[in-house]
């Protein structure tokens, strides 16, 4: 396998509660992350759906894990050879989670992983809670993670991914424009403080009430942007290269010189 990876992340405005525009919009982007390349496009949080929506909308536009929704973006996975990472409303009999899934460029699902660490009272009042963090799994050859949204500001989580043998996290989010010092600081130091490639894809624009802050970026081992959107509807496009992972855990030894024996009380 190469230790080269082609990604791609998808800032947008969203659409909410309309499930075919937003589809339309996925198609549209696989399209032209294809003719770049890319392996692997990723959505923001809910893409599928719209994030901030009232009760009964989200409701109405849940989706099984299996239904059409996922039929129609595997064909696209197929179509395109390319694996997709997006966000949805995962209904379970009576539950409802904030979900991402993961579908490989063959149409088959890598991983469906539903958001820990809910935000605030709106994500409380429309989700339940998922009960456990998945493990990397294997993209064309590169370890890849999902955390979505809040997740991500909690470090002990892209920690583990990364004890896990993670290369890359991909965040789905939805984060407001108040909240911009979480793309711009926190995601360069979880990807720096890891020692791999952290990837964040955000809302732009207005939804309801509430203004995205853009600003979707990949982040490399360095802390560096690879590529940075700010304000407006963007495809970002970035060759990550395993190599430069090693080096960078060769120049700071940071999970060599790790001393877990000190850390147990972060488990209580």
């Amino acid at each position: 396998m190469s230790d080269l990876f082609n990604l791609a992340v998808l800032q947008h405005q969203s659409s909410p509660g309309d499930v075919d525009a937003n589809l339309n919009r996925l198609s549209n982007a696989s399209a032209i992350a294809a003719s770049k390349h890319a392996q692997l496009l990723v959505t923001p949080e809910a893409s599928l759906c719209g994030y901030n929506l009232s009760l009964e909308t989200n409701r109405s536009v849940a989706q099984v894990a299996d239904g059409e929704l996922r039929q129609s973006i595997g064909e696209l996975c197929k179509e395109h050879k390319l694996a997709i990472a997006y966000g949805f409303v995962e209904k379970e009999d009576d539950t409802y989670y904030n979900t991402v899934q993961l579908i490989d460029k063959h149409g088959d699902v890598l991983q469906r992983y539903r958001k820990n660490h809910l935000w605030g009272a709106m994500d409380n009042h429309l989700f339940k809670a998922g009960d456990r963090l998945q493990k990397p799994v294997n993209v064309d050859g590169w370890q890849v993670a999902i955390l979505i949204c809040y997740d991500v500001e909690f470090p002990e989580y892209p920690r583990i991914h990364a004890l896990a043998g993670a290369d890359l996290i991909v965040v789905p989010t939805a984060l407001a424009g108040e909240w911009h010092t979480v793309a711009d600081k926190v995601i360069p130091v979880r990807a720096y403080e890891n020692q791999l490639y952290v990837a964040y894809a955000n809302y732009c624009g207005d939804e309801h009430d509430c203004t995205y802050a853009g600003r979707s970026c990949i982040c490399g081992p360095d802390a560096s942007d690879l590529a940075r959107a700010e304000q407006e509807d963007t495809l970002l496009i970035a060759t990550l290269d395993k190599t430069q992972i090693s080096a960078i855990r060769k120049e700071i030894p940071y999970h060599q010189d790790r001393l877990p024996e000190f850390y147990r009380s972060l488990s209580t």
